[in-house]
């Protein structure tokens, strides 16, 4: 074990002493808990803390890479979904019946987001309007 001389601001004594104090207090022995053991425990913990905010800061995570990255995969299934809906209300198998007119469809998908979003963000006075952040565009605009 290495041997280090080094100097310490009067506050950090202290807060060493206060350490060392409650765990005695706590029924520590006198030889199991020293001045020397206890500094070196938390010089220990610092450099792990240490090391652990170099670790992320070397992280290849990049979060605006990734807000992109979600971003871009969200509109791609906003507009993939959109044009199934289209294709969809235009089935045989559903034509006639009004729930699964378009128009229709996309009101219903309005309301229940509106819905799940009050749920998670209740105090935030949302109208349907600016609710939905994307344009639910027709079939036929689409296949344009």
């Amino acid at each position: 074990m290495a041997k280090v001389n080094l100097y310490i601001s009067n506050d950090a004594y202290e807060k060493i002493n206060a350490i060392i104090e409650k765990r005695r207090q706590e029924g520590a022995r006198e030889k199991d808990v020293s001045f020397s053991a206890t500094a070196s425990m938390l010089l220990e913990l610092g450099l792990r803390v240490h090391e652990a905010q170099m670790e992320r800061k070397e992280s290849a995570f990049n979060q605006t890479e990734f807000n992109k990255l979600l971003l871009e995969c969200v509109v791609k299934t906003q507009s993939s979904v959109a044009k199934i809906l289209g294709i969809e209300s235009l089935s045989p198998h559903v034509s006639g019946n009004p729930k699964f007119e378009y128009a229709n469809m996309v009101e219903d998908i309005r309301e229940k987001v509106s819905s799940e979003m009050e749920r998670f963000f209740p105090k935030m006075m949302m109208n349907k309007r600016n609710l939905t952040s994307f344009k639910y565009q027709s079939f036929y605009d689409l296949k344009r």
